[in-house]
């Protein structure tokens, strides 16, 4: 089975997470929604903006962002969280450790990945910004490592 799973930890905007689910969709990723994470399966205006598409796209949702990661580790997917840190590879250098498909882990759209997610994963990954902001919309760095990591695996 065709497994690269997009993990959303606590993402505050219902809008962001329709985005995600429809470029999910057109990229053929899962989505795992884990804390406080609108999700489609309890939030009618997930399901009006994303057009239907939580219904093509593989869903799960977690209390607790450990949970998704300890089912993502029994698929034996490689994990790794987008955020920038002291350590982070940028995006178009990252290489795969592994022949497995890979899990990604974004954060929430303000604080980023969790400190205890970041020591459960297994490298962070982030999109180098060439100008003033640090970082860029949750929904569009989603889209951009759903398709550069298309072209790695």
């Amino acid at each position: 089975m065709y497994h690269n799973i997009v993990i959303l930890e606590n993402i505050r905007s219902a809008y962001n997470v329709w985005n995600i689910i429809r470029t999910a969709d057109s990229l053929w990723r899962e989505v795992r929604i884990v804390w406080y994470t609108p999700s489609p399966l309890d939030n009618p205006k997930i399901c009006k903006t994303s057009l239907w598409a939580e219904n093509t796209v593989w869903l799960k949702q977690f209390d607790f962002t450990i949970d998704a990661i300890k089912e993502v580790r029994g698929m034996w997917l490689e994990i790794i969280a987008a955020e920038l840190t002291e350590n982070s590879v940028p995006l178009w250098e990252y290489v795969c450790k592994s022949d497995n498909w890979i899990a990604v882990i974004f954060g929430n759209e303000v604080e980023g990945v969790m400190e205890k997610t970041l020591k459960e994963v297994d490298g962070v990954v982030e999109i180098p910004m060439q100008w003033i902001k640090e970082s860029m919309n949750v929904g569009q760095s989603t889209a951009i490592f759903m398709r550069e990591l298309r072209k790695i695996k």
